[in-house]
């Protein structure tokens, strides 16, 4: 935690320098409102994490809901202007590194020593670019912010099985995952999403991890619309990495109570009478950091398996495919990237996830990888969209 603390406070600090050295200062401000304009960002930036993380009873009920939603919102609009800002400095960073090493290696200007660069008109230029760069950004991060809190789209996925039984064929999994209930999402957001899996009418739900954002004290009441998931064939559960941030104890306590069965490197055998389905669960990658008994292992949720005809592992991030194949189950269903859930982190997620969205065939298992039912962090998609997947088993 002390280290997440770390990385967190260290990007807010230099977030603020360089809003503050390129967007504040050059601005035809008085000095007055420069350090009002500092202070700002610096309060928006820190304040939140730190009330987070260092007087969680600072604040309480609505007030906290407030500085959360402004905290995130704000984070999502700095993260989408800095790419832009970037995009903009980072020639005139190459050009300038240029001119030294022409100046090192002995190279004469062409501009006489007596012209200086006009201060004035750099200044006109970059206040201009600035206005340019916020009147975009403000559109982009209002369609992010829609795109995240819409209701999330159904994605149907077909996944084939050679030799599945014919009484299996069609049978039906609805998946959602990272629903990540907490500052921002719950209450008519988290219905939604209930009354929209419940109206798939499927086989079988399962949730692949990151339920939540904070405690079961502080979120009982919000997760209680998952209690309403019903299907024939039950609804399932493994955990992500943020369960274990927010008290993995209780919260799969609290999971048996809403009636999900949460499958911690563990299987169970569903009969339907036309096919045996083998649901094995892992807890996530990390889980044995927290504690050491619940270090993943898809071999040990394979072990001592019942005869069946198709095997399913619920493991929240994709990179537990790779001993996954090596036990011997069919499919894997994970969540966890978000699909980078707006850029540049959809291109970014490809350093840390071999798989990042959609399905793949990883040796002889499938992997199907959702973007995410809910969100992380600031309420903003772009270029990847929320979803509800509706998986089927096929006959091939």
């Amino acid at each position: 935690m002390l280290m997440w603390l770390t990385i967190v406070l260290t990007v807010a600090t230099l977030l603020t320098c360089y809003l503050g050295w390129r967007l504040i200062n050059p601005a035809p401000l008085t000095r007055k409102w420069k350090l009002v304009g500092w202070a700002l960002v610096a309060v928006l930036l820190f304040g939140q994490w730190l009330i987070r993380f260092l007087g969680r009873g600072a604040l309480e009920g609505e007030l906290m809901n407030l500085v959360q939603w402004v905290g995130y919102i704000f984070l999502g609009l700095v993260s989408i202007l800095v790419v832009l800002m970037l995009a903009r400095d980072f020639p005139i960073l190459v050009k300038r590194v240029m001119t030294v090493l022409e100046t090192l290696f002995g190279h004469r200007s062409r501009r006489p020593y007596f012209i200086r660069p006009n201060r004035e008109r750099r200044r006109f230029l970059l206040n201009a670019s600035n206005a340019v760069i916020l009147t975009a950004t403000m559109p982009i991060t209002g369609y992010g912010i829609f795109e995240a809190r819409r209701t999330p789209s159904v994605i149907h996925n077909d996944l084939p099985v050679p030799d599945l039984p014919e009484g299996l064929d069609g049978f039906t999994i609805a998946q959602i995952t990272d629903t990540h209930i907490g500052p921002t999402i719950r209450g008519e957001w988290l219905q939604r999403v209930v009354n929209e899996v419940n109206a798939l009418s499927p086989d079988m739900i399962v949730h692949t991890g990151d339920m939540v954002d904070g405690t079961v004290a502080a979120l009982n009441g919000a997760v209680g619309s998952l209690g309403e998931l019903k299907a024939p064939y039950g609804t399932w559960f493994c955990t992500g990495n943020h369960e274990y941030y927010s008290g993995v104890q209780p919260w799969l306590r609290k999971i048996r109570e809403l009636g999900m069965t949460p499958l911690n490197n563990e299987h169970r055998l569903i009969d339907t009478g036309r096919g045996r389905i083998l649901l094995g669960g892992v807890t996530d990658i990390r889980g044995g950091s927290v504690y050491p008994s619940h270090k993943s292992s898809p071999t040990q949720a394979m072990a001592d398996a019942p005869e069946h005809d198709v095997s399913i592992l619920l493991a929240h991030q994709p990179r537990s495919v790779f001993e996954a194949s090596k036990a011997g189950f069919n499919i894997q269903l994970s969540g966890h990237t978000h699909g980078g859930q707006y850029f540049p982190y959809t291109l970014a997620i490809h350093l840390f996830q071999p798989y990042v969205r959609g399905l793949h065939l990883h040796e002889n298992t499938l992997l199907y990888v959702s973007m995410g039912t809910g969100y992380w962090g600031p309420p903003v998609r772009l270029g990847t969209e929320p979803e509800i997947t509706l998986h089927t088993l096929r006959r091939v």
